[in-house]
């Protein structure tokens, strides 16, 4: 039996998966059990993971055969028999220090409150794509992390939903909790509202930081985006009370988009003043003022594409996960 276990769920993270375990490895609490539960993959990732456990016996590789992530993290659960428990994704690494700010922070304030565990903040790697870099920092801003758990935040503070948290295991048998395998994404916040139902809190340690490698290609990113946002959807309509305005912002800004491609050529046609054109148009300029301002900031030009794709392809996700919710979970879908 060890003190924590870590459960990472993987698919296809051979680039990653060799610096995520050694990142674990490296931790300051050495008695750990690495769960790697693999879902399947077609690259060298579960090879590797066999490599490394014949040199270290906490490491150990699980089968994942439903491929989704929600699964991985049940499969982990339920292979767990240490003190606490945690979990990591494999394109992902830690400060050698993780696992001890975390427990810190949990042991700290479990006296406090009815504490259900203690999650980390998301940082950039040093040898991410510039794309990735890009994105983390937009995920970071007001404009393009409104509402989500990406947000940089400088103290330790209670949160509605934290990624990569530490909890203790009992309190998950306790409460018989498990991640909801109908659910491709969101399955995190969807575990941490049950614990907030039951009257538990969460917190977020801003200086647990979890080095989370982005996409690579804006088409990538894209889907991401849209896979978040049909996730939030489905979230949302198994537990409205979870429901927040901003959270349809980027839906009501496509159906914008399209209302001021029809204004504007009703316009060139002269159906329309050009006062009412001017109406419409102030909200997209206001909205490209702000992207420019960030592009600048940034330094980089596809700064520019990335808010309206992040903003476009989440308010099409939600749109898509509240008109097909009954929709099957596709196989391999990972985050």
């Amino acid at each position: 039996m060890s003190f924590i276990d870590i459960i990472v769920g993987v698919k296809n993270e051979e680039k990653y998966i060799k610096k995520c375990i050694g990142s674990l490895q490296n931790q300051t609490i050495q008695d750990i059990k690495i769960l790697v539960v693999d879902g399947i993959s077609s690259d060298r990732t579960p090879d590797i993971i066999r490599e490394i456990a014949e040199n270290d016996s906490r490491v150990l590789l699980l089968r994942n055969p439903r491929e989704v992530i929600s699964s991985a993290r049940n499969i982990g659960l339920e292979a767990s028999d240490a003190e606490y428990v945690a979990y990591l994704d494999g394109h992902c690494y830690v400060d050698h220090d993780w696992l001890e700010k975390l427990l810190e922070t949990y042991q700290k304030y479990e006296k406090r409150c009815k504490l259900g565990g203690v999650g980390s903040t998301y940082a950039s790697p040093d040898n991410d794509s510039d794309l990735g870099k890009i994105i983390a920092k937009a995920l970071q801003t007001p404009f393009g992390g409104i509402g989500t758990a990406f947000a940089q935040e400088n103290t330790i503070k209670k949160v509605e939903t934290v990624a990569f948290t530490l909890y203790p295991r009992f309190l998950l048998e306790e409460e018989d909790l498990f991640y909801d395998e109908t659910m491709s994404h969101c399955e995190d916040t969807d575990f941490n509202y049950q614990l907030i139902k039951k009257g538990y809190q969460l917190l977020q340690n801003p200086r647990a930081l979890v080095y989370q490698y982005r996409r690579g290609t804006l088409e990538a990113f894209l889907q991401q985006m849209v896979n978040y946002g049909e996730g939030r959807a489905n979230f949302t309509i198994k537990n409205p009370r979870t429901f927040h305005w901003y959270h349809i912002i980027p839906t009501i800004t496509i159906f914008y988009f399209i209302i001021f491609m029809i204004t504007l050529i009703a316009y060139l046609n002269s159906l329309i003043t050009q006062f009412t054109i001017l109406i419409i148009f102030s909200p997209i300029a206001m909205y490209f003022l702000i992207d420019i301002y960030y592009t600048f900031k940034f330094g980089q030009i596809k700064t520019l594409l990335v808010f309206p794709l992040e903003h476009m392809g989440f308010g099409w996700g939600f749109l898509k996960g509240i008109l097909m919710n009954n929709k099957k979970l596709k196989r391999g879908d990972f985050e």
